[in-house]
């Protein structure tokens, strides 16, 4: 699962050592990240609809001047923040995939990577993939760029296996909105510390569509991925 586009070069920047938040929690930030962040917390605790400003102001402790100085309203702030985690976790998924050999490797980590983001940070998640629905023009049409760039990302699997053996256009966009919407749906019921356990049925379903069913059940029975923080104990005893 690769994409070969211009944006995607500075991915491979990735390799090193990264947070498992999109906004890391140190000591001390710029009062805009911490805006961010808390917009994506409170979204995803309340629901977008339910959050008010001060709720957001509250949680970042920042004062109303400062939010209204790097954002127009509520919208804006959510926006901004979509804009950023989504690219963050877009990177992340693209750089797990890159570092592995083949298509079914690299897929296998990135839905590992999307999984266990879910279940580290359920309300900053279920912001992104959930409460940007209410959001507004803005973030749905942020939202809609970034699943044509899954499914194209998704849809190089073609490089794998012969045309006449492949799916019809459409499979990837397919694909990528029912992972979403399974997404979604554990993330709505509370779920989210299970959404790991998700992973060899996605494979499965996803696998399938590409390469068969003999290697969907490969897939699904293949030995668990690490987990993201083995990785990342891993890379640190690189030299």
């Amino acid at each position: 699962m690769t994409e070969e586009t211009p944006s995607a070069s500075a991915l491979d920047r990735d390799d090193e050592i990264a947070p498992v938040a999109p906004f890391p929690g140190l000591r001390s930030r710029p009062p805009r990240e911490r805006l961010l962040e808390a917009m994506l917390a409170v979204s995803g605790e309340r629901g977008y609809e339910h959050v008010a400003v001060k709720h957001v102001i509250e949680r970042a402790k920042a004062s109303r001047a400062t939010f209204y100085k790097r954002f127009e309203d509520r919208e804006d702030c959510f926006a901004q923040a979509y804009h950023d985690a989504s690219e963050w976790l877009y990177q992340r998924l693209i750089a797990a995939a890159k570092r592995q050999p083949t298509w079914r490797e690299g897929l296998r980590a990135a839905m590992a990577e999307l999984l266990e983001f879910c279940a580290n940070q359920p309300a900053i998640a279920k912001a992104i993939f959930v409460e940007v629905h209410a959001a507004g023009e803005r973030s749905l049409a942020q939202r809609a760029d970034l699943m044509e760039r899954l499914s194209r990302a998704l849809d190089s699997a073609r490089r794998e296996i012969p045309t006449r053996q492949a799916p019809p256009p459409v499979t990837s966009t397919f694909m990528v909105g029912a992972i979403d919407t399974l997404v979604c749906a554990k993330l709505m019921d509370g779920d989210a510390a299970k959404a790991p356990e998700m992973l060899p049925g996605l494979l499965y379903f996803v696998v399938m569509q590409y390469f068969g069913e003999t290697a969907a059940w490969e897939e699904m029975t293949a030995a668990p991925v690490a987990t993201w923080h083995s990785r990342r104990d891993a890379a640190s005893q690189l030299p």
